[in-house]
């Protein structure tokens, strides 16, 4: 579903912004040709004023026929007639303006653009005295060559502009819904998972019960159905529990209940609650660093990173391998580090080792129990501790976390 809405928005937004900029261009192209056509203009009158009212101020009529030779330049009378003209103006002359003409004489001097053959000129007609106006035409073609330029520029721009107005769209798109996107695949994923997840205990939990209630049973297998069916449904209830701080980890921190707590305390408490088990792998703990590292946290929550970590270290550490926890404290935080022996990790599981459901390769060949939720959970806790959870090793068969966690 994202991926078609990406493509739809990226088209969208292609479009706006080559509209957007195909309304800069004629804007552009509209202020440019009036700019030519308000500088022509004034072009002309000055060349009107400098060169042929003053002639004719101080030089009368027949001295002009005799001048302008290289333009386009008649003097008329009140009726149109043709008083002087220059010699390449006999042929160019469209029709007479009557309009313009009148105008003229009435001491206005209007300007008018006409085209001749594949040329535009603009024409003027100005008033002279009350017996004569002259008209003059100049060519256009120098000055509409920089609309050509112009214009030669945009078709070569459109295809480049296109292609940037798309990656752009792409760029833009793609990093707006970056996190709607990650919320889709998380969503997808999440619910896949979850589907999964609940799959295994609740049918282990149907089972039992179809199996038990086949026929009269006595009371002690009674009790070891109601047994297996209470270690699924408190199976399900942790899955349950772990699955909502997953889906509320893409949204916000967690809200903490702080208190003075001490987490060398927690630690040897954990170590206690793991001991047997570490006791029937051979597995040797130790415990060093400081004898008391307070800070303000949520102890439940602070507790079940603890768990988390310890579970994980004894559930990987081979027989007669070992665990160890090393706490330090400083002006800021408490880091504690914890290590285990293990079989050597591959580069890629390090890479995916805080992603949610993710299982490294040794682990679902050596077929450990687990849903791979473990340290994703607990980096989110401490995350919204304010402190965080790295690798620190995870060569040389010996695998490292250190956690740390401010002190206020």
């Amino acid at each position: 579903m994202i991926l078609p809405t990406k493509k739809r928005l990226a088209i969208v937004f292609t479009s706006v912004i080559l509209i957007f900029n195909a309304i800069i261009l004629i804007i552009s192209y509209v202020f440019l040709h009036q700019s030519i056509m308000s500088e022509a203009r004034r072009y002309m009158r000055e060349g009107i004023q400098s060169e042929f009212l003053d002639q004719y101020r101080r030089s009368g009529l027949d001295p002009i026929k005799n001048l302008w030779e290289e333009h386009f330049f008649q003097i008329l009378n009140k009726e149109g007639g043709v008083v002087v003209s220059a010699k390449n103006s006999v042929d160019f002359y469209p029709e007479l303006d009557n309009v313009l003409l009148i105008k003229a004489f009435n001491g206005i001097n209007p300007i008018v653009v006409k085209k001749k053959g594949n040329e535009d000129f603009m024409i003027s007609y100005f008033p002279l005295d009350g017996t004569y106006i002259g008209r003059i035409a100049m060519s256009l073609r120098e000055r509409q060559k920089y609309e050509k330029n112009f214009l030669d520029m945009i078709l070569v721009a459109v295809p480049a502009m296109f292609f940037f107005s798309y990656l752009t769209s792409r760029f833009l798109v793609n990093h707006a819904m970056k996190k709607i996107s990650d919320f889709f695949t998380f969503q997808e994923t999440f619910s896949s998972n979850v589907t999964h997840e609940l799959r295994s205990p609740l049918a282990s939990l149907k089972g039992n019960l179809e199996v038990t209630l086949r026929k009269e049973r006595s009371i002690e297998d009674y009790k070891d159905t109601l047994h297996l069916s209470l270690r699924e449904v408190n199976r399900i209830i942790g899955l349950l529990n772990n699955l909502y701080l997953l889906a509320s980890s893409k949204f916000k921190p967690l809200d903490l209940f702080k208190n003075e707590v001490d987490i060398v305390k927690i630690i040897a408490s954990v170590a206690r609650a793991y001991a047997a088990a570490m006791a029937d792998q051979g597995i040797t703990f130790t415990l060093s660093g400081s004898d008391a590292a307070r800070c303000y946290c949520d102890q439940s929550l602070i507790r079940r990173t603890i768990e988390n970590l310890m579970d994980n270290a004894v559930k990987y550490t081979p027989a007669n391998g070992s665990v160890s926890m090393a706490v330090q404290k400083d002006e800021k935080k408490v880091s504690m580090t914890i290590t285990n022996t293990c079989t050597t990790l591959d580069r890629s599981d390090l890479e995916h080792i805080f992603d949610p459901f993710y299982r490294g390769r040794n682990t679902k060949n050596a077929k450990i129990e687990g849903k791979g939720l473990g340290l994703y959970i607990s980096r989110y806790i401490i995350r919204s501790h304010g402190g965080d959870i790295k690798v620190i090793n995870g060569n040389d068969n010996f695998f490292s976390l250190t956690m740390t966690i401010p002190l206020k």
